[in-house]
């Protein structure tokens, strides 16, 4: 007898959960054919996609350049200094005085160098944001060219400093 009841419990459990499933609240989409689905076109056309980022400011752009600029200028001038300072410790020893003076000139140097790429940076930043957006900005690209020519040359300075400095 105990497993009649047993057996009559589970299989009115087992049908009550049925119809719970099996009760509709109307949530359930529609399985009618769309209008897409039978091959017609939409009845209006597509919109141009508007842009997904907007063009650097221009501000932005002239203070990253003018960054730049002021630290390629300070450059210019500490550089100028410096040529005589390592054309002066060119063939002293390394441990003279000249040639401590040179090395901290060449340090400051590379600082000076440090600040014209912070702002190359961020037009980097700028310029990774657009072509993930896929939005090219030729403002953002001549800036970044402008600057990246500018860092250039602050290389071949430094590294003709060096050379200067290791004859």
């Amino acid at each position: 007898m105990r497993a009649h009841l047993t057996k009559s419990a589970t299989i009115a459990v087992c049908a009550a959960g049925l119809a719970a499933c099996a009760g509709s609240t109307g949530d359930y989409p529609s399985l009618a054919m769309r209008p897409f689905e039978n091959g017609t076109a939409p009845a209006s056309p597509l919109s141009a996609p508007a842009a997904i980022r907007p063009a650097t400011p221009a501000a932005r752009l002239a203070e990253l350049r003018a960054a730049a600029a002021s630290a390629d200028s300070a450059f210019a001038a500490r550089s100028r200094e410096a040529g005589a300072l390592v054309g002066a410790a060119a063939g002293q020893p390394s441990d003279s005085g000249t040639h401590a003076a040179a090395l901290v000139v060449l340090g400051e140097l590379d600082t000076l160098r440090g600040k014209t790429a912070i702002a190359l940076a961020a037009l980097d930043s700028l310029a990774a944001e657009a072509a993930g957006a896929l939005s090219p900005d030729s403002a953002l690209t001549a800036a970044q060219a402008e600057v990246a020519a500018t860092l250039a040359r602050q290389d071949e300075t430094i590294a003709r400093l060096w050379g200067v400095m290791d004859s």
